[in-house]
């Protein structure tokens, strides 16, 4: 079986190799963040490194540029993110090219999520200043802390930005999906305060934060509400030994809705189910609601849909319109006031020591990339 490492003779491919070769977990960008920045350099560009978002040897911050225009056209803004999600204990990353498929031989991510986006842009920004390629001003924005929580675009301001509308390469499947629909989320924590004892010889002097928070659970809806709507709880985390009514509980869930009235309805659900079980358990509770994105709609028509569907169409593929459960960067941007649309690239299996994409869906977003610039001066 022919296999290829770093040293592929297809540039994109080397590049995305040298990337995939970096771990770079969310918090620990630094590696991945000094080798992008000296490619960009290289360009002779100026390019600005933000603060770091998590503090440490390893934290990195967001990474900006702009390529000044050439010619008059729309300004776009091309984003993803250079960090991962966390590898299994003690693997690391042994990327290969096999039979035209990127994927790891061990049991790290490949972190083609969103590794590819990123080899797509830089490479693409080599291209257009290498070889004077017309375009007007294009921006970079690659972030760090995506998958803790979209930080980086949330730590990112537009000021001094000159875009009209962005595109982020950072959504799973075959490049040709346009995301034109995405939800809003929140957070709920609920901190049970019980009260502790011997389980064996007094349990009716201890007021029990477990049985707080699973009677929560169990009054709640979770799962698929509606088409629009779901609700989940993620973690549980209380008690300390089988002999003491545990006096500590903490359960942590998520609401999302593409409609901002089920979302409240949901979470006040929710938050009503709590306060209900900790005073049928006699336990104190601290509850905590975080905003963590907001929805974007796109279903009607915007800037960056148009482009998107004309770049796709450029390079031979034809769009597809889709909506999605999850959230990106794309929704602080457009909360910010940027109108930007969530692109595939190619990526499968992400999160996954089986995650992979094809050097032909790798080309094909690069050359996105590339038609992108062309629509924005045409356009």
């Amino acid at each position: 079986m022919r296999q290829e490492t770093i040293g592929s003779a297809d540039p994109l491919v080397a590049l995305f190799l040298e990337l995939a070769h970096i771990p770079s977990p969310s918090g620990q960008e630094r590696d991945v963040n000094d080798f992008v920045i000296g490619r960009l350099r290289g360009l002779g560009l100026d390019v600005e490194e933000g603060d770091p978002i998590v503090p440490g040897t390893y934290g990195a911050g967001n990474i900006f540029c702009r390529i000044p225009g050439n010619a008059p056209g729309t300004p776009i803004l091309l984003s993803a993110h250079t960090d991962t999600v966390a590898s299994e204990p003690e693997a690391l990353p042994d990327p290969v090219l096999e039979e035209g498929v990127l994927r790891s031989r061990s049991r790290a991510v490949l972190g083609a999520d969103d590794k590819a986006g990123v080899a797509a842009i830089v490479y693409a920004a080599e291209r257009i200043i290498k070889e004077g390629t017309p375009h007007a001003d294009i921006e970079i924005l690659l972030t760090v802390g995506e998958e803790g929580g979209l930080n980086g675009a949330k730590a990112w301001s537009t000021e001094g930005v000159v875009s009209e509308c962005g595109f982020c390469l950072d959504s799973t499947g075959p490049v040709g999906n346009v995301i034109i629909r995405s939800p809003s989320q929140k957070t709920v924590k609920a901190l049970f305060k019980g009260k502790a004892a011997h389980a064996g010889v007094a349990p009716e002097e201890g007021r029990s934060a477990v049985a707080a928070a699973g009677k929560a659970i169990a009054g709640m809806r979770l799962g698929r509400l509606d088409e629009e709507t779901t609700a989940n709880i993620g973690i549980i985390r209380g008690g300390d030994a089988v002999n003491v009514v545990p006096d500590r509980c903490l359960i942590s869930g998520e609401a999302r809705s593409h409609n901002d009235e089920s979302l409240e309805t949901q979470v006040a659900a929710m938050v009503d189910a709590i306060n209900m079980a900790a005073t049928e358990e006699g336990c104190d509770v601290e509850i905590t609601v975080i905003e963590e994105f907001r929805s974007f709609d796109f279903s009607a028509g915007s800037q960056p849909l148009d482009l998107a569907e004309a770049a796709l169409r450029r390079i031979g593929i034809e769009p597809r319109r889709t909506d999605t459960g999850g959230g990106s960067d794309v929704n602080v941007f457009n909360l910010l006031g940027l109108p930007c649309i969530n692109l595939s690239s190619g990526m499968e299996k992400v999160h996954t020591p089986d995650e992979y994409v094809t050097v032909q869906e790798l080309k094909n977003l690069h050359e996105l990339v590339m038609a992108l610039a062309a629509e924005a001066v045409e356009g």
